[in-house]
């Protein structure tokens, strides 16, 4: 009997969200008992020619719609799929019909889906199925405010409150750089750091939504907060808005709607 392959999604970007988010599928995997798997670029899945594979489709879709749809001899997991540029779906609607409904990050793809008469539901994100953390440490973490990064907007607020917590940017990588090893070894550090912090601050979505799995206080703040279709859906979650403020904490009851689907979820 031929074994049965599964994939987990990286992308070559410059920001260490991307590999958050691939540490976070292959969470998933392990947590329905895979532990072999292989890694597909996000960005060439029509040039895949390796053997059948079953891919966990999580993350951000994508900068180069030519290189969709997948190979024939990929078989998606729809789960926790964003989609950033409806030209994706438009381009390649009858191809989405003929998949199981999409499962989606937020709940803007799922009207996107919708729109077009594809049947999607929402998911919410992997990174969110991480394990709770309890031993928590002293170092707090201020995550992409007010640094150099030139497409998140900066918040008009006196810095000088945060001179004990280390500065972090998730935009760490070269475009296009994919060692795989060294990527994921980077990410991991990350999460390893937001796990034991006593305390993160952050512009960053694939910071706040590991916190919240490990049970980090964190304050996730975005000028973009209330418009932002990658919020949408993951609002009682995430807990934010627009300007700095003192909320730690998802909404009671919100991390656990998502992470019961995830736990039930049968590949």
């Amino acid at each position: 009997m031929k074994e049965t392959k599964y994939g987990i999604i990286y992308a070559p970007t410059v920001n260490v969200g991307d590999d958050i988010q691939t540490l976070a599928g292959i969470n998933f995997l392990k947590s329905k008992g895979i532990h072999k798997y292989e890694f597909v670029n996000r960005e060439s899945l029509n040039d895949y020619d390796g053997d059948e594979i079953n891919l966990v489709m999580n993350g951000w879709f994508m900068y180069d719609f030519d290189k969709f749809p997948p190979s024939k001899k990929i078989k998606p997991i729809w789960i926790s799929f964003h989609v950033w540029f409806g030209e994706l779906i438009t381009k390649h609607k009858e191809y989405f019909k003929t998949q199981p409904p999409i499962g989606c990050r937020d709940q803007a793809t799922v009207e996107l889906f919708k729109q077009h008469g594809i049947d999607a539901y929402f998911t919410g994100c992997l990174t969110l199925a991480f394990d709770k953390h309890t031993e928590k440490g002293d170092k707090k973490y201020l995550v992409d405010i007010n640094t150099e990064c030139n497409y998140i907007p900066d918040f008009d607020m006196d810095m000088k409150q945060f001179g004990d917590f280390k500065i972090v940017e998730h935009d760490t990588f070269k475009k296009g750089y994919s060692d795989i090893e060294k990527r994921m070894q980077l990410a991991n550090e990350f999460i390893d750091n937001y796990k034991k912090a006593s305390l993160v601050v952050t512009s960053r979505l694939h910071c706040a939504l590991p916190c919240r799995a490990f049970g980090t206080d964190c304050i996730f703040m975005h000028k973009g907060y209330e418009s932002d279709p990658r919020f949408r859906g993951l609002e009682g979650v995430l807990n934010g808005a627009t300007e700095y403020h003192k909320n730690t904490s998802p909404s009671e009851g919100e991390l656990e709607k998502i992470q019961k689907f995830f736990k039930s979820y049968e590949i």
